[in-house]
């Protein structure tokens, strides 16, 4: 999960390319990037409908459910887009992006290979779809940009 404000991948990817002209990102870690904007977006829209008067609250309808942005990409072709994207806005040119395995990049925590999640339950029901990562990365790079008004990002 990455958005426009706070500690995460977008944000650091941003600040490092600034910083540096060379970088290692994982590339064997599978997932669907989503933006906090689009977990908030379809979390508003499942509440409007749990809480409107027809709505018929939780009755058949409590569990859990994931929502992620659709479509995958690893974590090196992530940071390959979202620092394409955003170049020129920021005026730093895209570093050099070496694709390493998680054996290279040893953590604390482990992550899995394949992060991917079915949404087929949230929109059969609540009509939710979520956008694919690629279309949520654009809008808030968008974001960023009106807010950054020619500034580093944060």
């Amino acid at each position: 999960m990455y958005g426009a404000r706070g500690s995460n991948f977008l944000l650091t990817m941003l600040r490092l390319a600034r910083e540096r002209t060379e970088l290692r990102i994982v590339d064997d870690q599978i997932g669907a990037p989503t933006s906090s904007e689009c977990i908030a977006q379809a979390t508003a829209g499942i509440l409007a409908q749990l809480l409107a008067p027809a709505g018929g609250g939780l009755d058949g309808r409590s569990g859990i459910y994931n929502l992620t942005s659709t479509g995958e990409t690893s974590w090196c072709e992530f940071a390959k887009a979202l620092l394409t994207q955003s170049a020129a806005t920021y005026g730093f040119t895209v570093p050099n992006l070496i694709p390493i395995k998680t054996s290279d990049y040893p953590r604390s925590a482990k992550r899995p290979a394949n992060s991917r999640l079915s949404c087929q339950r949230v929109a059969e029901t609540f009509g939710i779809m979520m956008p694919p990562w690629e279309v949520a990365l654009s809008l808030v790079l968008e974001t960023l940009a009106e807010g950054a008004s020619g500034d580093n990002p944060r």
